[in-house]
């Protein structure tokens, strides 16, 4: 299953979440505006300095959506 962080008002997480939907791909969404442990993840386990990010199995896939986010 897919790991996806979001924020808050961010339209290129929602264009993540619309594909992922579309593909019938199973998520579980991490909100880093309102989860502190989230953000911490995303920033050190990660090194993401943006949202959406999408990990798969540990490992990220995808940071950002279409060059934006």
């Amino acid at each position: 299953m897919l790991e996806v962080y979001i924020k808050d008002g961010c339209p290129y997480c929602e264009k993540q979440i619309e594909v992922l939907k579309k593909q019938g791909t199973d998520y579980k969404l991490h909100n880093v505006s309102t989860d502190p442990e989230a953000k911490k993840k995303a920033k050190e386990e990660f090194m993401a300095d943006k949202v959406p990010l999408v990990v798969e199995n540990g490992t990220v896939k995808y940071i950002g959506f279409g060059g934006g986010g």
